[in-house]
């Protein structure tokens, strides 16, 4: 008796374990895309999943998430749960007396005797006390039939099993007792009571499930004991069938995603303008590789796939467009192209100077220099697009017409008051985009000349010499004259005036006769002017 049980505890400590693995499945391990596209992610094969966060992942919980590609590869990280439910080794007994280790007596054919059992569908046929029950699976299948020993803590049944490290396993059995009373089983973890003891059913012929959880052992490896403990000599007989575990799996697994060779883009964004056409030229700043696909879209209707965008426009108005490049792995960026605007410089049809008896001197004009002079321009009637203004400039002055608009065909100042020197007045034109255009005219004064008809050279300093004014004048003629007709003085030099002198002596006072001739560049022909002198003495 001694030496069957050795061997039954050999038999015990020798049996293999069953190992149980998690299963989860990515659909791809790598994904490349272009940066900003939408990647589909699928995970497969448990009940839920954690997906390691990112801002741009759709579902952090969904089997089937998408996230938006940034341009920084990265590691996606999916955890699978579920919840594992497998039957022990030959849990259900279907393949008769194996699967498990046992410190009870086996005998097919006779379970008379208490710590015996026997692998069979029908208790009666081992033992003639017992009902004819079937088992719990199938009710014709096989299960355990125990005649219950009256020894305390024996060993009925023992399997070692591998779970997750640390997972939480529900192991579940089911009991039919065969006569009163029941039997009562522990369920043990490497020698630990796992829960209370567990009574087979207080009624027979009824099958009852029985459960008890524990946390599997940091190795993952759990020897599994259920012992049935000190029962009375009568009772304690009953069946055990569909011995099976519950526990949460968990699986991991990564996806490598890394963004294709992009496409940037980066433009001069500074708007160009041009008065009546344009050219420019523009370049993407980044493509450096050579390796992009070009498009450039303008709103004329021109499209260019060069490189560098060179064009020119004639017709105001407003452009628009984009750019839009691949790269050589396919991945696609765009860009509008800064606005381009062309505008209409308004023309200035002449440059307007009245005065009355004005002449012309080759392109110069030439004025009287005590005339009321107005100026003014003519310009183009065009539709303004905002306010256009008018500026005529003369010398060291100007006048400025701000307001004027789209039709008007004429602006000009009077009267206005110039510089009686040869100078240019210039017009200005601008329109409200900047656009300006001009129109210049030289004007010059005929030269003009004033003679006192008083002067005293008595050399006090004061009024000693005849000084005359003119205006204008780079050439002069002073002839003077007595009342008995000699000629007193003759000059032909600017600022050179008579003293009152003759021959080197001073003259008698009385009235003298005076002729003057100017001129300048611009005058057709000398001024000439005659005076009446009165010299005091």
């Amino acid at each position: 008796m001694i030496k069957k049980v050795l061997l039954a505890l050999f038999g015990l400590f020798t049996a293999g374990p069953l190992s149980a693995q998690c299963s989860l499945a990515l659909a791809s391990d790598s994904l490349e895309a272009c940066v900003g596209d939408t990647i589909f992610l699928s995970a497969s094969g448990s009940n839920s999943y954690q997906w390691s966060h990112d801002a741009t992942l759709s579902c952090d919980t969904c089997a089937s998430p998408y996230i938006i590609l940034t341009d920084t590869a990265q590691y996606v990280v999916v955890q699978g749960s579920s919840q594992v439910t497998q039957m022990a080794t030959n849990g259900n007994f279907s393949s008769g007396n194996s699967g498990f280790l046992t410190n009870y007596t086996y005998n097919a054919t006779s379970i008379w005797n208490e710590g015996t059992y026997a692998v069979g569908p029908n208790p009666n046929s081992v033992h003639p006390n017992f009902g004819s029950w079937g088992d719990h699976t199938t009710g014709t299948g096989n299960y355990m039939l125990v005649n219950g020993a009256t020894g305390t803590n024996k060993i009925l049944w023992r399997q070692t099993k591998t779970f997750p490290p640390g997972a939480q396993v529900t192991m579940r059995w089911w009991a039919l007792s065969f006569v009163s009373p029941a039997g009562q089983l522990q369920l043990k973890l490497s020698g630990t009571n796992i829960g209370g003891a567990a009574s087979t059913p207080t009624s027979t012929g009824t099958w009852q499930q029985t459960s008890r959880t524990f946390t599997a052992p940091a190795s993952g490896t759990a020897i599994l004991n259920l012992i049935t403990l000190a029962g009375p000599g009568s009772g304690n007989d009953f069946g055990i069938d569909d011995i099976s575990f519950t526990y949460e799996c968990e699986a991991y697994d990564t996806v490598w995603i890394s963004p294709k060779s992009e496409a940037q883009i980066l433009l001069d964004s500074t708007s160009i303008f041009g008065c009546d056409s344009v050219c420019f030229e523009l370049e993407n700043q980044l493509d450096t590789s050579g390796l992009l696909n070009y498009q450039w879209v303008l709103n004329d209707g021109t499209v260019d796939s060069s490189s560098t965008f060179s064009h020119c426009l004639s017709d105001s108005g407003d452009y628009y467009g984009y750019l839009l490049t691949s790269s050589n792995e396919g991945c696609t960026d765009s860009v509008a192209l800064p606005m381009i605007r062309v505008g209409h410089t308004r023309k200035l049809d002449s440059l307007v100077i009245a005065n009355d008896g004005s002449v012309f001197s080759g392109a110069v004009q030439v004025l009287n220099s005590n005339e009321v002079i107005g100026l003014g321009a003519h310009y183009e009637a065009v539709l303004s697009q905002g306010i256009d203004s008018i500026f005529i400039s003369a010398g060291s002055q100007s006048w400025n017409d701000g307001n004027i608009t789209g039709n008007q065909l004429a602006s000009g100042w009077s009267p206005v008051v110039l510089d009686a020197e040869p100078q240019t007045v210039c017009a200005f034109l601008y329109t409200s985009e900047g656009c300006v255009d001009s129109i210049c005219q030289q004007i010059a004064f005929f030269p003009t000349v004033e003679v006192p008809n008083v002067f005293t050279p008595n050399s006090d300093g004061v009024n000693d010499e005849l000084v005359l004014q003119t205006t204008s004048t780079d050439r002069i003629k002073t002839t003077i004259y007595s009342r008995w007709g000699t000629k007193v003085f003759e000059s032909s030099v600017l600022g050179e005036y008579w003293d009152g002198r003759f021959e080197g002596r001073p003259v008698a006072p009385g009235v003298y006769f005076l002729t003057v001739e100017v001129a300048n560049p611009y005058a057709p022909s000398p001024i000439t002017a005659t005076a009446t002198v009165h010299l005091l003495r």
